[in-house]
């Protein structure tokens, strides 16, 4: 199948936006991502899948743990910085509200995080396929940022 087919037609699937963050080596990391599921409820696992060529990959393979921030519509911009490979690390986590009380890097106005350790990792393609078992959680409030069709959208489009 011709690659910008596939990409349309799954860009037809509206999908909630997050940001994996860890920690490794005294240093935050952080990658936005749209390809995130619950898997299981008992135990809790979750799944999320990372192009193997991104260098989120290796501290997360060493680190093992980490914060999944799920994003709020008012959180565009974030998402935004967490994708694009040209900033560093130190650019995507400069100036942003960050709940300091967590192991790994929590973002104000996130909708809610699930702190997360890896259990496996499958060979997707071009992506890695990790799942992870859930320990904890936090709920806020908000309405929930989208990606549908190639662009950014929320619950409530003005």
């Amino acid at each position: 199948m011709n690659s910008n087919h596939f990409k349309k037609i799954c860009g037809c699937y509206a999908t909630g936006i997050a940001v994996l963050t860890t920690t490794h080596m005294h240093q935050n990391y952080g990658i936005t991502i749209n390809s995130f599921s619950s898997v299981s409820i008992n135990p809790p696992l979750v799944l999320f899948c990372i192009d193997k060529k991104t260098h989120f990959n290796t501290p997360l393979t060493k680190e093992k743990t980490l914060a999944i921030n799920i994003l709020s519509e008012s959180q565009k911009e974030i998402s935004k910085r967490f994708a694009n490979s040209a900033l560093t690390n130190q650019e995507r986590f400069k100036g942003l509200d960050i709940i300091t009380e967590y192991e790994h890097p929590v973002f104000a106005d996130t909708l809610g995080v699930l702190f997360t350790k890896l259990k496996a990792t499958h060979d997707g393609g071009d992506h890695w396929i990790y799942v992870a078992e859930v320990s904890s959680g936090q709920l806020f409030n908000g309405s929930p940022l989208l990606y549908y069709g190639g662009s950014y959208s929320n619950l409530n489009p003005n």
